[in-house]
């Protein structure tokens, strides 16, 4: 196999857990649309902003949708660790999610909550 062929293979790979390489083959994944107004004015979020997980005892879990199942869960971001929201937010299962992207996140890129509503776990990040 070529060096190029390799090289797109990779990416192709890379990308697959956001996008399908070549179409709406088998493999193509949908992604949720973010839902602007969902979250009836609870968060104080927005996209392009960089977010820091509150300290409250446990780490945000990291989700490949923003839905809660425990198998969807590929990472976890610590309290004080930073993100970069780039989706959202997608309002499912009583929570505030947005995609952000994070070296601590083993993909890359996943969707963490905001909140439940009531309680958050995200807040801007002051340097």
């Amino acid at each position: 196999m070529k060096k190029g062929a390799l090289i797109f293979l990779s990416i192709c790979w890379l990308a697959a857990m956001l996008v399908s390489c070549g179409g709406q083959g088998a493999g193509a994944v949908q992604l949720p649309e973010a839902t602007p107004g969902c979250d009836k004015g609870f968060s104080h979020l927005s996209t392009g902003e960089t977010i820091t997980v509150i300290e409250v005892g446990h780490p945000n879990r990291v989700r490949a949708t923003p839905h809660v199942t425990n198998d969807n869960v590929i990472g976890q971001i610590s309290a004080g660790m930073s993100a970069k929201i780039v989706d959202g937010p997608v309002c499912a299962d009583g929570m505030v999610f947005w995609k952000v992207v994070s070296q601590s996140i083993p993909s890359g890129t996943g969707w963490t909550a905001e909140g439940n509503g009531a309680q958050r776990w995200l807040e801007q990040y002051q340097p």
